[in-house]
């Protein structure tokens, strides 16, 4: 048996009693990860096509090349390059977060369907958006998450 003095037991019990606080009290000192945004294109993601409700934005080389299924789109040629692109470049900052204000019977009918078609994928991303209230939601994952960065008109206008 180990021999102490009766301050070196004072300090282990000292010692003891702060490491079982410090241990039931860990979960406190972690980050809450639902109060951080995350990308929805994770980081080194390429997007190729992007499709919004019926207009289709393509990597054509190294710029976006726009077709529309509405006559009254397709007609329209001035729809530039660097306005794809910022359209783009925004899909590839945009951040969502967690929310439980929301259910997902209530994104339906969204006001926007996209759908994000990435290299190394098979199938597209499909994103229903719908805004409520002045905030915008979209499915992710199969979770109901709130729009973070940018806003719903930088991700659906060009």
């Amino acid at each position: 048996m180990v021999r102490l003095s009766q301050k070196a037991w004072n300090n282990v019990i000292i010692f003891a009693m702060l490491a079982m606080i410090l241990m039931l009290n860990l979960s406190s000192f972690k980050q809450n990860d639902s109060d951080l945004s995350q990308p929805i294109i994770e980081e080194g993601g390429i997007l190729l096509s992007l499709q919004i409700d019926q207009d289709v934005i393509e990597r054509a080389g190294q710029t976006w090349r726009f077709s529309s299924s509405s006559p009254a789109l397709s007609s329209q040629a001035d729809v530039s390059a660097l306005q794809l692109a910022a359209l783009v470049d925004n899909w590839q900052r945009a951040l969502v977060k967690s929310q439980n204000d929301v259910a997902a019977e209530a994104l339906q009918p969204p006001d926007h369907v996209v759908v994000l078609w990435l290299a190394g994928e098979r199938n597209g991303r499909v994103l229903p958006i719908k805004t409520i209230n002045q905030q915008t939601y979209l499915m992710f994952n199969d979770e109901v998450m709130l729009l973070d960065f940018p806003t719903v008109e930088q991700l659906t206008q060009w």
